[in-house]
């Protein structure tokens, strides 16, 4: 059986219309499926709309709570109540396109191996449609900066829409509750050893609300500039140690620079000592830098260490109750 967990916040304008679009692309499916969509404590009339739907759409479950948590509690929350071993958390408006789903689950069975399967713009064959290119660029940028500091095995780590083994997902001591949650699974699945694929997508904002015909430009619902201070000390906090080798090399290469130019000038009449002590003392610094790396980097060992205990703690606690 395959879920689809689809979150939504304050949606009432357009969430009918996506949610009739998302249950018409999986009737196609070809497997057995369901849709939960996952009230994130909606203060419009988003729930009382998915609600009506419910009762006239057997496949269709809603999940809900008082409380705005956060796009990260609101999957985990849909992912819990799921009955499908594949999941696929997405946009119920289908903006990474009408068979999104269809090309994940294909990509699973093609893959049996696979434990995440991701969506990326970033790949061969995919890209960005409407999306501002503000918005791109910056999404670009940040998925390499983020790269550089979880793995370059994975080229979008910022987006939501992804297929998961359920029981794999579930197996993840997972703790973000906004959007961070991608990253963070990302890093803890690398962790686990899980096997990543991705598949190229085209991202699409959809250019007018076509409940009403009306045309009008998009805009996120995401603070962007919150996003992006947080997800950048995200993968900074992740894998520290990455960014402080590579300072640590750069510092290594001035030294070296300066330590050369000074052997240079003991052959010629201009002086070499300030050039060999500046040298000799980025050296030092260089070596500073590179014990706090190793230090970074025991300190990533032993927090994976302690995800792996907790895991098993936790699942300990779930047999014996």
């Amino acid at each position: 059986m395959i879920s689809v967990v689809c979150p939504f916040y304050n949606e009432e304008a357009i969430l009918e219309w996506a949610a009739k679009l998302m249950l018409k692309n999986l009737s196609t499916l070809g497997e057995k499926w369901e849709l939960i969509l996952v009230n994130d404590g909606s203060r419009d009339g988003s729930l009382q709309i998915v609600r009506a739907l419910e009762k006239i759409n057997p496949e269709l479950r809603v999940v809900s709570y008082p409380a705005n948590r956060g796009r990260g509690y609101a999957i985990r929350a849909g992912v819990k109540e799921a009955c499908g071993e594949i999941v696929v958390t997405t946009e119920a408006d289908c903006s990474w396109g009408n068979d999104i789903v269809h090309r994940i689950v294909k990509k699973f069975r093609e893959a049996p191996d696979a434990d995440i399967v991701i969506a990326s713009p970033h790949l061969p064959g995919g890209a960005y449609k409407n999306v501002p290119p503000k918005r791109v660029f910056l999404s670009k940028l940040g998925n390499q900066i983020i790269r550089a500091g979880l793995t370059y095995t994975v080229t979008m780590n910022t987006g939501m829409t992804r297929g998961y083994k359920r029981d794999k997902f579930l197996a993840l001591p997972l703790d973000e509750d906004e959007k961070e949650m991608h990253l963070e699974i990302v890093s803890k699945a690398l962790a686990f050893h899980y096997t990543i694929y991705e598949i190229p997508a085209v991202l699409e904002w959809k250019a007018h609300d076509l409940t009403k015909g009306a045309e009008k430009k998009r805009k996120s619902s995401a603070n962007l500039n919150k996003l992006i201070r947080t997800h950048l000390a995200f993968s900074f906090i992740a894998a520290p140690f990455r960014y402080i080798f590579a300072f640590s090399a750069f510092l290594l290469c001035g030294s070296a620079a300066l330590l050369f130019t000074a052997v240079y000038h003991l052959f010629t009449p201009t002086p070499s000592i300030y050039f060999a002590l500046i040298g000799f003392f980025l050296a030092l610094f260089a070596f500073l830098v590179f014990t706090i790396g190793i230090l970074a980097h025991q300190a990533f060992v032993t927090q994976r260490e302690l995800w792996r205990i907790r895991f098993n703690l936790e699942r300990a606690e779930q047999k014996n109750a």
